[in-house]
């Protein structure tokens, strides 16, 4: 809290919230900031993240549901405490910060890529398409960032190491992750400055319709349409023995 003291300046309140606290403690505050400001709350924004790094053999079922729960079920139950009220005034922006993880694994990156994957497509694409029914008024929107010079590689956290056969990966993991600090190709002011234009339909976003999902960042990009291309000449590849499968008209 003492990191976020001078947003009060600007007129900001700080309140304190654990993500992966119970549904009803998130709920209790989520009526507390709703409380704050005549009208309600216009924008949430998820942006909470948690980074585990391990070989997949090395995770336990633990280790997965603590990153699950700050990046699946927090932001799930955030949304869910607010949605009620977002929807009966409705208008707003449902804001989810994910990343290219969503698209694009690596190894030692499990949990933190299949917690990103299940956020986009079990939640929050889902309740996209139910909001068109029940609230055209509310805008969803995701942020895939690729590398963005924050401190998300400082904070990183590692496994014990369980396996001896992964001691050698880990080492070389935990060296890479130490490289890419100071030297991500994305500029995260520049990045903040996109997002603003995006949820407000003004600058980069103005006059154009905002997509569900939003790429930023050069690696990231490449990453997304290198996957969206490895899927697409498989489904040219395979597309017989996928039609082969159907009954016989």
């Amino acid at each position: 809290l003492t990191k976020l003291a001078y947003l009060k300046d600007t007129g900001a309140s700080i309140l304190d919230l654990d993500v992966t606290a119970p549904a009803a403690e998130i709920n209790a505050k989520m009526a507390e900031a709703w409380n704050l400001y005549p009208g309600g709350i216009d924008v949430v924004v998820n942006n909470a993240g948690y980074i585990l790094s391990a070989a997949f053999e090395e995770l336990t079922q633990e280790d997965l549901e603590n990153s699950f729960k700050t990046n699946f079920h927090g932001p799930l139950n955030i949304t869910r405490a607010l949605l009620p009220k977002l929807r009966a005034k409705g208008k707003g922006t449902l804001f989810f910060m994910s990343s290219q993880a969503a698209w694009h694994t690596d190894p030692s990156a499990t949990a933190y890529c299949s917690s990103k994957f299940a956020l986009e497509g079990l939640s929050v694409e889902c309740l996209s398409k139910e909001l068109t029914i029940f609230a055209p008024g509310l805008k969803v929107l995701i942020i895939e960032p690729g590398y963005f010079k924050t401190q998300a590689f400082s904070n990183i956290k590692h496994v014990p190491d369980r396996v001896e056969t992964y001691a050698q990966f880990n080492a070389g993991v935990k060296q890479f992750e130490q490289s890419v600090i100071g030297n991500e190709p994305g500029d995260s002011a520049k990045a903040v400055e996109v997002m603003i234009d995006l949820v407000k339909g003004t600058g980069v976003a103005a006059g154009k319709t905002v997509p569900l999902r939003v790429p930023l960042g050069t690696d990231g990009l490449e990453r997304i349409r290198t996957k969206c291309q490895e899927i697409l000449t498989i489904c040219g590849e395979w597309e017989g023995v996928a039609k082969s499968t159907d009954f016989k008209k």
